[in-house]
């Protein structure tokens, strides 16, 4: 008998899906080893991405380098950049990450105010995010806001946007997502013409 709580489990197995859907997104690309990298990385995390709640501040990177680790194996000696390791790789993973989290966090924090009060042009979003974090005491995050300046409040727009459009159940894909699925899908219909013609 499982201890588990159904909702651990739910997260768990969300995770796991996420963590197949990034190597499965990587494996269809035709991408090996030597392109672990942020950048892939980051198409990849756009194509698994999930309109859920807590998407990026819940990301389970442990599990994300385990399947990596399991499906391309030399990963970590095959680091294309000059002086530059696998950790290199992961701690600039980790800044994408962070930078996705926050500015969900932030769209949640927008989603707490009136809608004809929330800000709607990137500068007004990040000048708002800044305030509410001081008044809010949030040194750390407020030292973030305003070193990304109105990226803050662009990234915070977007996922106030798409935030926006779950709750109201409207489709909704981000840019990025549409890109990562854009490149996957020429990549796979490229190989079967190819392997049509061979």
């Amino acid at each position: 008998m499982s201890t588990i709580e159904p909702n651990q489990q739910a997260a768990t197995n969300t995770h796991n899906e996420v963590a197949k859907a990034i190597i499965d997104f990587m494996t269809d690309c035709g991408l090996g080893d030597a392109h672990v990298n942020a950048g892939h990385l980051f198409l990849a995390f756009e194509f698994a991405y999930r309109p859920l709640p807590r998407f990026w501040r819940d990301f389970d990177m442990p599990a994300l380098v385990e399947a990596i680790s399991e499906r391309f194996p030399d990963w970590r000696s095959a680091v294309q950049k000059p002086n530059w390791s696998a950790d290199d790789v992961l701690r600039e993973v980790q800044e994408i990450l962070h930078s996705n989290a926050f500015d969900e966090a932030n769209a949640e924090m927008m989603l707490g105010v009136a809608e004809e009060a929330r800000p709607t042009e990137w500068q007004a979003a990040a000048d708002w995010i800044c305030e509410e974090l001081r008044k809010r005491k949030l040194g750390a995050e407020l030292r973030f806001a305003e070193r990304l300046g109105k990226r803050c409040g662009e990234g915070a727009l977007q996922e106030l946007h798409c935030l926006e459009c779950i709750a109201n159940g409207v489709e909704f894909e981000r840019i990025g997502t549409s890109v990562a699925r854009t490149w996957r899908n020429r990549v796979l219909a490229e190989r079967q013409t190819d392997g049509c013609n061979a």
